[in-house]
């Protein structure tokens, strides 16, 4: 049976298209000398550029379902993001669910074949190690979004997802998974990520993972775990010798409209020949746009007098209610997927959380200090996480992470929900009816 592989980057367009590969490998006969693995693992980033998952889609949605973007276009899909009233079939949730399964798919195929390359010159565990931190990194995103439990992650009966950790070549390879717990779905992300973190060569080219990439990972996994001590451990790692340094304050616009800048850790790229839909769904029709969402004026008063970040995160004019994070409407955006400011401030509530005040206010502060604002002073440890909850909402805004934040601090309210179960994402009714409700549903739905 054929496996498909695209080895070109792509997106998917507005219009939920799907684009054939442009090119193909047997399932048989593929994978024979590195070039083939190689091609391989640059189809496994193209599966993460695709429109349906970090092309916009999955960072996008999270943020409208938060309190970052409103809905300013048409399709109804959308609204019920920014309604906070999911309906199982929602088209959106569809779609990344099923993007990100592919993106699964093409690293498991990786990591089953490229052992067998027979070639001195090929490293092998470099290139497993490789696929196994995308491994790693999808199946946290499914776990953000549909897993879990109402009230956070990584606590007791946590819901996980299907956890498919081999390569689907055969109808057989295809049959329906149960959901693991959320325990279990865990225990294969943190063993992709530390084996990523011990086996990862130090550079693998621009936008590809490498061990400093997948120990700033590591850290996102151990905060989102509450292993404060861990996740302090391997933010600190990046900031003492990762080699990154903050983009200035007078050019802080730059960390986007400039790319692959000082303070990226990893940036998924695009070009004239690999675009995405992003700022095409922010810009409104006057400058070529759809007009789709805009920033909520609630994110544009939670910033401070002189806070640069202010007109990054909602454009004053031209346009209006904006980000300049994105702003090339013909897709050539690169996606900020970990950057330096990030580390300081797991650091930072690592610190908090571990009765360090001192050294929180010292991190956070870094961040205030760039953003052009006075030092935070109290030490009132109450106060200093909910400073540093604020400091992510406003510097990772329009990054996808504010919705996964309220979760894993049972904040949801935040967000206008009452409902608990609405925590979660219901798992896409496709899905369950195609797999005769193997998978379950989640609770609620």
């Amino acid at each position: 049976m054929a496996l498909l592989l695209t080895v070109s980057l792509f997106n998917a367009c507005d219009e939920n298209i799907e684009l054939d590969p442009i090119s193909q490998l047997d399932g048989a006969n593929g994978f024979q000398t590195k070039q083939d693995v190689d091609a391989a693992l640059i189809g496994c980033y193209g599966a993460l550029t695709n429109g349906n998952y970090m092309g916009l889609r999955y960072f996008a949605l999270p943020d409208l379902y938060a309190d970052i973007l409103t809905h300013t276009g048409t399709f109804p899909s959308w609204a019920q993001f920014a309604n906070r009233n999911l309906l199982t079939d929602n088209a959106e949730l569809r779609l990344m669910w099923q993007q990100v399964y592919i993106a699964i798919n093409r690293t498991n195929n990786v990591i089953a074949a490229a052992p067998g390359v027979n070639d001195p010159s090929f490293n092998a565990t470099n290139a497993v190690a490789e696929a196994r931190f995308l491994r790693a990194y999808s199946y946290l995103n499914l776990l953000l979004g549909f897993g879990g439990s109402p009230t956070g992650y990584n606590q007791a009966n946590g819901v996980g997802v299907p956890l498919i950790t081999t390569p689907t070549i055969t109808a057989k390879d295809a049959e329906p998974k149960n959901r693991a717990t959320e325990a279990e779905v865990w225990t294969q992300i943190l063993e992709d990520v530390n084996f990523a973190v011990q086996n990862l060569a130090a550079n693998n080219g621009v936008g590809r993972a490498n061990k400093r990439i997948a120990t700033a990972l590591k850290a996102r996994i151990h905060m989102y775990r509450g292993e404060w001590a861990l996740a302090e451990t391997a933010a600190n790692e990046i900031i003492t010798t990762g080699g990154y340094t903050l983009v200035p304050t007078n050019n802080y616009a730059n960390i986007w409209l400039t790319k692959n800048s000082t303070e990226t850790i990893w940036e998924l790229q695009f070009d004239a020949n690999n675009t995405n839909s992003i700022a095409f769904f922010y810009y409104p029709t006057t400058l070529g746009g759809r007009n789709e969402i805009a920033s909520t004026t609630s994110l544009r008063d939670a910033h401070e007098m002189g806070d640069v970040r202010r007109d990054v995160n909602f454009t004053p004019s031209n346009p209006t209610a904006k980000t300049r994070k994105f702003t090339r409407v013909a897709g050539e955006d690169n996606v900020q997927l970990i950057r330096l400011a990030e580390m300081y401030l797991i650091r930072a509530e690592a610190a908090a959380r571990l009765n360090k005040g001192s050294a929180a206010l010292a991190d956070m502060n870094i961040i205030r200090r760039r953003a052009g604002l006075t030092d935070f002073t109290s030490t009132d440890a109450t106060a200093i996480l909910n400073a540093i909850e604020k400091e992510r909402r406003l510097e990772l805004a329009h990054e996808g992470f504010r919705w996964f934040d309220l979760r894993r601090l049972n904040k949801i309210a935040t967000a206008g929900i009452t409902q608990e179960f609405r925590a979660l994402w219901p798992i896409p009714q496709r899905e369950i009816d195609t797999s005769a409700k193997v998978i379950a549903q989640n609770t609620g739905y």
